[in-house]
């Protein structure tokens, strides 16, 4: 199992990373993927290294397999992010106005399909010839190239990490669009959580059932009942030629979008629009047909729609 003196990844006694796919995938195999070997001075014979998960990244970047353009500024801009969004959460569980559940649920479902457009896009070889889209468009369809290497190796920090960007353009479109109100606070939170960090999530781990042990476990269960992505319901978009179950938060979304975005009717710019428009004027649409959230603190159950059924009920009642 340990390379030659004079096998390719050799050079000069010096280390050198995997420059071929093909090098890749064979080695990909292994329980532990190793892409840097080197000799050691002065040594009988070359030594095998085993390398954490930052060095196969940056292996693999250098080997131009897999795209990782986090500067280590942005890094810090995007954990700052991270605990801003926490921070928001936490504030708004303990003083509100917080979402009501079947806010909650329906921007979970909403995700879902969102997810899918989104994904379909990015899985199309045109939008690589798209500008501010090409570079994302790349990193999706090497995934479908290297499954483990760009989930499992980035990390799921990392893999939120690449959110953030369009976090930010998502939610200056809501506010630019929206009432600018409580609700679209609350729903600009749901779509962050759902849409953003929901897809990255559920992904990961239909890629990491392995992981799903322990306090983990929970997790597993979800997967089971549809809630999180199952594996084997993802493992079949990784089947060539990539064309069905695009949704990536729960595929609960995907029986009814995989005729509409299967080959013999997909029309790409018409996703294309589509998906921009929802980027741009869902939270605005969606705000105009849901009752206002609760501006008092109160349970996550609460909300106008459950007290006007009450009053409803009750009036029915008296009648």
């Amino acid at each position: 199992a340990t390379p030659r003196v004079g096998h390719p990844l050799f050079h000069q006694g010096r280390p050198r990373v995997l420059e071929s796919s093909r090098a890749v995938a064979s080695l990909r195999r292994r329980s532990r993927l190793c892409l840097v070997c080197v000799m050691g001075k002065g040594a009988q014979g070359p030594k095998k290294v085993k390398v954490g998960k930052e060095e196969r990244l940056e292996a693999l970047r250098a080997a131009g397999t897999v795209t990782v353009s986090n500067s280590q500024l942005y890094t810090y801009f995007c954990n700052l992010h991270h605990v801003g969004m926490a921070a928001w959460v936490l504030y708004v569980v303990l003083f509100g106005p917080r979402p009501y559940l079947l806010m909650t649920v329906g921007m979970f479902l909403y995700s879902d399909m969102y997810s899918a457009l989104l994904h379909s896009v990015l899985d199309d070889k045109k939008a690589l010839n798209i500008p501010g889209i090409a570079p994302v468009a790349k990193g999706f369809q090497e995934h479908h190239d290297f499954p483990q290497e760009t989930t499992s190796g980035k990390g799921l920090l990392v893999l939120c990490s690449d959110t953030v960007r369009i976090q930010w353009i998502v939610m200056c479109c809501s506010l630019a669009a929206g009432k600018r109100d409580e609700t679209t606070w609350a729903l600009i939170l749901c779509k962050q959580l759902c849409c953003a960090y929901g897809t990255q999530f559920g992904h990961y781990y239909a890629h990491n059932r392995h992981l799903c042990v322990g306090m983990l476990k929970p997790l597993a269960w979800l997967q089971d009942a549809h809630i999180l992505l199952p594996p084997a319901h993802h493992w079949n978009h990784h089947k060539a030629p990539y064309n069905k179950n695009f949704g990536i938060v729960s595929g609960l979304s995907n029986p009814a979008l995989n005729p509409i975005l299967h080959p013999d009717h997909y029309q790409f710019y018409v996703i294309l629009a589509l998906w921009c428009f929802f980027t741009i004027f869902d939270v605005a649409i969606i705000e105009q047909f849901v009752p206002p959230v609760d501006t008092a603190p109160a349970s996550l159950f609460s909300s106008s729609l459950f007290s006007s059924m009450s009053t409803m009920v009750n009036n029915t009642i008296e009648l």
